[in-house]
């Protein structure tokens, strides 16, 4: 199973308090966020939040919809994290002088060679990569990033 089980793409009012407000509903509800990734909107004055956590699908469901009656919330669209349209792109350091050796949906670019590379494609087949190199031990350390169409 992969860490993330969920993403939920939240148009949020750029305002301060706002992520105040969704980790509230979100301790209310239980859930413990692995991911929390921002960006800017298209539009003026509101921001994109990306959230990854792994709940039963019930209350992915509640967390949804209590979140979509915040006043700072303009929308809110939950994703499995299997849905294809979710990519990821993860910057890793390996142990000295090994490569990783990921599934074939996933593309490795070296990017130095102290063990640093990149891993791109859908989110569930990263996120299985970084598993297995976390299992392994070889893995010392991820940045990640989430894109959402």
């Amino acid at each position: 199973m992969t860490s993330i089980q969920w993403v939920m793409r939240l148009e949020v009012v750029d305002r301060s308090g706002a992520l105040a407000r969704i980790s509230a509903v979100c301790a209310y509800w239980a859930v413990s966020l692995r991911l929390i990734q921002n960006s800017e909107a298209a539009v003026e004055g509101t921001s994109t939040v990306l959230l990854g956590f792994s709940v039963p699908e019930r209350r992915a469901a509640l967390l949804r919809r209590h979140l979509r009656r915040l006043g700072v919330v303009r929308s809110a669209e939950l994703l499995r994290h299997d849905d294809p349209r979710l990519r990821e792109v993860a910057s890793v350091r390996l142990t000295s002088g090994t490569h990783p050796r990921c599934a074939p949906k996933v593309q490795v670019t070296a990017l130095d060679a102290s063990g640093g590379h990149l891993l791109t494609g859908p989110m569930q087949a990263v996120e299985e990569c970084l598993g297995e190199l976390r299992g392994s031990g070889l893995l010392q350390s991820v940045s990640r990033a989430l894109i959402v169409p």
